[in-house]
Order: structure tokens, then C-alpha cells, then sequence
């Protein structure tokens, strides 16, 4: 697909659907937000700020709303959108995002309304270098139904669904080659880096680590925001004025935040028990939960190298330099 092709084919996307991609704002930040004009579209190697999740796990979910003893269901009601630029890493994260809502009835109404248009622009932002530069057959690991590959300043177009193969006929545009899913597991298994820093923290516990990291830690939860593959939420009944009927939500939640960690059994002369009472215990929770937890249930990273949580973090706090003191932890413990 070659540049003019390219400016048809966006077009055709603009004309007929709601697009949502990465693009300046005025103030000069790269956002992702709906796409009004071809020319504010940018595709290249700088990731947004933020993630794809806002769009398909929004902060704010309804999911039923009650009447005396009747429940009606309230799924998601959006019209067809189009993701156009999601780079490798936030695929990745996506397909992550898959797996974990596969059984959820609210995430998969908005999935199946939603068509993912990838791109091998590989991020600066891309610390793990799970992918280091485009390879073919990754891409089978990857949910998406086009993709965009550079070659010479122009696109090899691959297809991962039906969805997209008739998107592309629908705008003209035929010549493109067909990759069948083959799941999330690839064949060397998990990043070596990752399976190093999963080990080290089911076989040694450093409390100076996390010690020094909760003195610095504001319990801020932004990372938690930022990150593409954060998915902790919490309930929210909400009741109206007329008698015995409400509504429940969803939102995100953060396993920082007080809230999240309290459990029952207060007592008016005692402080609220709470699964983890210090900072330190909660961001070692975090980093547990995304380096040995999301890895051993779905055999996937739960870390993708994005590093937006270290550029958000109000307090310097670095994912990849405590990967890092992690290692040297365990290897000095080795010896």
C-alpha cells in the first residue's frame, strides 16, 4: 500500500466510522483521541502517554441497574470504532487485555464493535525490546485485524481477521496476506528477561528493595493509570432517589489506593484491617502481580517495556532500574 493508497484508504475509514488514534494536541503532547482531520494523524515511533485502555476498558462501566428484585443488564452500547496506529507494544497489551476479560460479556461488546489497526512502527519507548524490529511471524501472537508493516516508505498489509480482510475490500484494497491467530504463547516462551526477573522474585525477597521504594512511593496510583495492562477495578452501587432501586458500576481501581486493600472485621475501637498496611507492601504487590502473577496465569508479560508508569511517576520511581536491582539481588545472593 503505497502513500496515496494509504490517504484513500484513512479517508475511507474517516468518511464511514468513528477513528480513534495518536495524534498532537494543542499543547504539543501526544494523545490518543478521536480522529477528526487526516493531517493531525501521526504514525511513528513516539508511544502516547496513554493507553489504549481507556477506550477499550473505560475508567467507568455500567453494569446493571436494579428495581425492587429486578436486574437489568446494561451492556456497553457504542457504535463501530476503529483503533488506527496501535504500535507492537500496545498490541501487545491488548492482547494481553484479551485474554483476561475473555469471559467478560461488557469487555467483549465493546471488542467486537472495535477494529485494531496495528503498525510495526517500533517505540523508542520499547525498554524490554520484546520487539526489537518487525518479524513476521510474531505477528500470530498478536490479536489485531490489520496490520500496518513498513517497507520502504510504504505498507505490506497483513490481516488477522475477517473483520478486517472486509474492511479492506469494502475501500478498494485487495492486496494483502492472511496470518491465522495462533495464541498468545510464542514459541521461546516468555522474554528471557522477564522469566530471569519472575524467578528472582518467587526465589528471593530482598526487603531493602521495597523498603526504599515504599519511602519514596506517594501512593499516587498513577502507574496504575498509565499502565496499558492494569485492570484492577472495584464495584460502586450508586442508589436512586425512588426506593429500592440503583445502579452498580465498575471502575478502575488501584492496589495503592486504602480502599483496595481494606477487608472486613473493623472495630470501632480498632483501625480498618487492610491486606497491606504499608507502602512497601503495596508496591511490591504491584510488581508481583505484573512479574510473576499475570505471567504464570496467562503466560503472557505482564509488563510490555512501555514505560509509561516511570515517566508518570511523580517520584522517580524506575521499572527498569528496580528490574535491575532485583537481578543484582538475587545474583548476589547466589554467590
Amino acid at each position: 500500500m503505497n502513500k496515496e493508497q494509504f490517504k484513500k484508504f484513512t479517508e475511507h475509514l474517516l468518511k464511514n466510522n468513528k477513528v480513534i488514534a495518536p495524534q498532537y494536541n494543542a499543547e504539543g503532547k501526544l494523545i490518543i483521541d478521536e480522529l477528526r482531520e487526516l493531517s493531525d494523524l501521526f504514525l511513528g515511533p513516539e508511544l502516547p502517554l496513554d493507553s489504549w485502555k481507556w477506550f477499550m476498558l473505560p475508567p467507568k462501566m455500567k453494569m446493571f441497574d436494579y428495581k425492587k428484585n429486578v436486574i437489568t443488564e446494561a451492556l456497553p452500547k457504542i457504535k463501530k470504532q476503529i483503533f488506527l496506529g496501535v504500535s507492537i507494544l500496545d498490541l501487545q497489551a491488548l492482547t494481553l487485555l484479551n485474554q483476561v476479560f475473555e469471559q467478560d460479556a461488557y469487555y467483549q461488546e465493546i471488542k467486537k464493535n472495535t477494529i485494531i489497526i496495528g503498525t510495526s512502527h517500533v517505540p523508542k519507548e520499547n525498554f524490554y525490546q520484546y520487539f526489537s524490529s518487525f518479524e513476521e511471524n510474531k505477528l500470530e501472537h498478536l490479536q489485531f485485524d490489520i496490520f500496518l508493516a513498513l517497507q520502504n516508505g510504504d505498507y505490506k498489509i497483513y490481516t488477522g481477521s475477517e473483520d478486517g480482510q472486509r474492511l479492506l475490500d469494502n475501500s478498494g484494497y485487495k492486496d494483502y496476506q492472511h496470518i491465522e491467530y495462533a495464541g498468545p504463547i510464542r514459541e521461546e516462551g516468555l522474554d528471557q528477561q522477564m522469566v530471569s526477573v519472575m524467578d528472582a522474585m518467587q526465589n528471593y525477597h530482598d526487603q531493602k528493595i521495597w523498603d526504599d521504594l515504599g519511602k519514596r512511593c506517594m501512593q499516587c496510583g498513577k502507574c496504575t493509570i498509565a499502565c496499558p495492562v492494569c485492570f484492577c477495578f472495584r464495584m460502586f452501587d450508586k442508589s436512586y432517589l425512588e426506593k429500592g432501586s440503583g445502579e452498580r458500576d465498575r471502575v478502575w481501581d488501584s492496589c495503592y489506593y486504602n480502599e483496595f486493600t481494606q477487608v472486613a472485621g473493623v472495630t470501632p475501637d480498632a483501625p480498618k484491617h487492610r491486606m497491606m498496611s504499608t507502602t512497601a507492601q503495596k508496591i511490591y504487590f504491584w510488581y508481583e502481580h505484573h512479574f510473576v502473577r499475570t505471567p504464570a496465569t496467562y503466560s503472557l508479560p505482564g509488563c510490555v517495556g512501555c514505560g509509561r508508569c516511570t515517566r508518570t511517576c511523580p517520584a522517580d520511581i524506575d521499572i527498569f532500574q528496580t528490574q535491575k536491582d532485583i537481578l543484582a539481588a538475587r545474583q548476589k545472593a547466589k554467590k
